[in-house]
């Protein structure tokens, strides 16, 4: 028998003394003595007979507390195991289509920086029906993924391929997604994807006008903030059964901000079909720097930090910070999930896309680069990472983007992948044990 490596043990004051398993999503508060027994037993499993007895044993063993000695090992392959299993077991086809890669923003933090300026042409169109068709067989579905550049900068091919894949598809669009920066939306477009059953538009705003429009930055060097807030306006009255999703991107310069933003938008607008939420920006550019990926990005506490300040702020429920298993699935882990180009070439990952070398093929000749696909699919996640794998929060954490992998395996680019670190990890059972107790006042 032995300590598992999935154990936190830690003393807070809003709590007192306590135990967390990532495995079991099990919190257990502890008596002095209990702790210092747990903490002796950490360090040396030889304890374990010693200062425990057989009911107190039996009693960790069951929450995993203790574990046989190679059980922790046992449970991360089957997690392993999971994850490529929904890789190689999809139902549906997933396409991600760029119809142009131009953008009319020139955010600093983006990915994709000097894409050609073209158009999907109607050869390329026949080439995508034609991929369709030849990857339906076992498949129920097409999910559908309009992306860019702005997509909405090439409506009218939007509109050709929806057209495309109605007459002529084998698999049917059994759900349709679209990221856009929101500033080209108009009632026309509005009307068509609200008949064409959009599901879902991200949209994202990166704080009140005088930050967002320092980092959405408009080419024509127009107020971006103005125009999105009026469009989404519009958006939501004409298109009541899409999901409209506005993401903030949060960073070092934006994160104070983020509190009244939220606030004032959410009222704005109460009872829609619209959700706010926030993201942490990563630079994933495999040209990056250090010093510039530092400049951008928060470190894992001020992620955690972040994250309590929302619940201190009553934006989100104390009890929504529990950890809760991994459940993660991207495209570039996903085999039947593929991004498009407007030239029809093939990537695993939004962010290759325009970068030759990163093409895994096209849409006339298939799949040819199979170092770039198992790269992703099984190459850079977080079971692939020793580091990933000798953590404790491994059950809870997605391992971060892929990418960061790539980037330092190819061109020792340094990153930070971690959500959680123990003080973080704390400071959300804090929260979740301060709502819990509220309510059963």
């Amino acid at each position: 028998m032995k300590w598992s490596r999935f154990n936190t043990l830690f003393y807070s004051k809003k709590i007192g003394y306590g135990i967390f398993n990532s495995r079991m999503l099990s919190f257990s508060e502890l008596d002095e003595n209990s702790y210092n027994n747990l903490v002796r037993i950490k360090n040396d499993n030889n304890l374990i007979g010693l200062l425990l007895a057989d009911d107190s044993i039996n009693d960790l063993k069951n929450k995993k507390i203790i574990v046989q000695d190679n059980e922790d090992n046992d449970y991360v392959n089957m997690l392993r195991y999971r994850k490529r299993y929904m890789s190689f077991t999809s139902k549906r086809l997933s396409l991600v289509v760029c119809p142009t890669l131009f953008c009319n923003f020139a955010c600093p933090y983006c990915y994709e920086k000097d894409l050609p300026n073209r158009v999907m042409n109607d050869e390329t169109m026949k080439d995508l029906i034609a991929f369709i068709n030849r990857n339906s067989e076992g498949k129920e579905s097409l999910a559908l993924n309009w992306h860019g550049g702005e997509p909405l900068s090439a409506f009218q091919t939007i509109k050709k391929i929806y057209g495309a894949i109605e007459t002529h598809s084998q698999l049917p669009i059994g759900n349709s997604t679209m990221v856009s920066n929101g500033s080209l939306l108009t009632e026309e477009i509005c009307i068509f994807l609200n008949r064409k059953r959009l599901n879902y538009l991200q949209i994202t705003i990166d704080g009140p006008k005088e930050i967002n429009d320092k980092s959405r930055i408009m080419k024509n060097g127009q107020s971006s903030f103005s125009k999105i807030i009026d469009n989404v306006d519009m958006a939501l009255e004409l298109m009541p059964n899409c999901h409209i999703g506005i993401r903030t991107n949060i960073n070092k310069f934006n994160k104070e901000e983020y509190v009244n933003l939220y606030k004032s938008l959410s009222k704005r607008w109460s009872g829609k079909n619209c959700t706010l939420y926030h993201s942490f920006v990563q630079d994933t550019d495999l040209e990056t720097t250090r010093l510039r990926r530092e400049s951008l990005e928060l470190t894992t506490k001020e992620k955690n930090d972040f994250n309590v300040k929302l619940a201190d702020s009553g934006i989100i429920e104390g009890r929504t910070l529990y950890p809760s298993l991994d459940k993660s699935f991207y495209t570039c882990s996903d085999c039947n999930g593929y991004v498009v180009d407007p030239d029809g070439f093939l990537y695993k990952c939004w962010a290759d896309v325009g970068i030759n070398n990163r093409s895994i093929g096209t849409l006339k000749k298939g799949i040819k680069n199979y170092r770039i696909v198992s790269q992703y699919v099984v190459g850079t996640d977080k079971f692939s990472d020793e580091k990933c794998l000798r953590c404790g929060f491994l059950p809870i954490c997605s391992g971060g983007c892929n990418r960061y992998r790539v980037g330092f395996s190819e061109h020792g680019i340094p990153f930070n992948a971690c959500e959680l670190d123990e003080e973080g990890l704390v400071k959300y059972l804090e929260e979740y044990y301060i709502t819990i107790s509220r309510g059963k006042r």
